[in-house]
């Protein structure tokens, strides 16, 4: 189902979503239509996920993963401002976690089911910002999965080839680099991770061309060598040898449903003990 959310903005901004049921209560018989979809929406029985696409696409790029995901939850596909049929403009890390909290906050007025979050590669920035800022108020989501994620923008241009020639020039940092973190750009999830109070599942390839994997292994170690386990949950890190999933293709890991399955349990146990430590 396809669902306009509009919110109190100066920029009148508009974003597109596509609300995903699960496969569950999907049938060959029934229309699209004819499908209760708010009623589905308020069901606790169904685990929500929002789910937060990659800076190269919008969120028809991910059908194939959808297919996967709707196994386990009930998906929430988001354009960021000013990709795929989301208006908007000024696209800045703040901006766009700002629209993605108005769409948590959305769902969460709807539905009292478990939220969990799945960012992919600039989503994943997205997504670590977004629940760092959640905790602010209070909000914690039931799970945390990057796939293919990064420690910051910089980070990432820094492996450049382009960026690895030009390194011994003096204007590199101020001209280039220096700009992206000025203009709110950089998405530091190394600094924001540190904040998410929830398991973290990280997911990557070694045959990730984009996003080389000893980003996501930095990202990892910073995640676990930061956290206190008992109120925040574990991290756990799936590193897949070279397998031709690159970075867009994690969906075709065959052990990937199992480790979802496993990850979902972990987290709703854990939501389980948090809620008897305060009760």
């Amino acid at each position: 189902m396809y669902i306009d959310v509009s919110y109190p903005h100066s920029e009148n901004v508009t974003l597109g979503v596509w609300q995903i049921l699960p496969m569950e209560i999907v049938s060959d018989i029934v229309k699209n239509e004819e499908y209760n979809f708010d009623g589905v929406l308020s069901n606790e029985k169904y685990n929500i996920l929002l789910y937060l696409h990659g800076n190269g696409s919008d969120r028809t790029n991910s059908i194939n993963l959808y297919e996967l995901l709707r196994e386990f939850f009930h998906i929430f596909a988001v354009d960021y401002r000013g990709y795929g049929d989301s208006t908007g403009f000024n696209l800045t890390d703040t901006n766009i976690v700002n629209d993605m909290a108005f769409i948590y906050k959305w769902l969460r007025e709807r539905s009292r089911a478990k939220i969990f979050v799945w960012g992919h590669s600039l989503g994943t920035g997205v997504a670590t910002h977004l629940i760092s800022d959640l905790k602010k108020s209070n909000e914690c989501v039931a799970g945390l999965v990057l796939e293919a994620p990064f420690t910051s923008v910089v980070d990432v241009m820094k492996t450049s080839p382009l960026i690895k020639f030009y390194s011994f020039l003096p204007w590199l940092h101020t001209t280039i680099l220096n700009p992206i973190i000025k203009r709110d750009i950089n998405f530091d999830s190394k600094t924001y991770i540190t904040n998410v109070d929830c398991p973290i599942m990280i997911l990557h390839a070694e045959d990730d061309e984009a996003i080389p994997f000893s980003i996501a292994t930095e990202l990892y170690y910073t995640a676990v060598n930061h956290r206190n386990f008992t109120y925040q949950g574990n991290v756990t890190y799936h590193l897949y040898s070279p397998n031709g999933y690159g970075h867009m293709c994690l969906y075709l890991e065959t052990d990937l449903p199992h480790q979802i399955d496993v990850f979902v349990d972990q987290c709703l146990e854990f939501a389980k003990d948090r809620l008897s430590e305060r009760s």
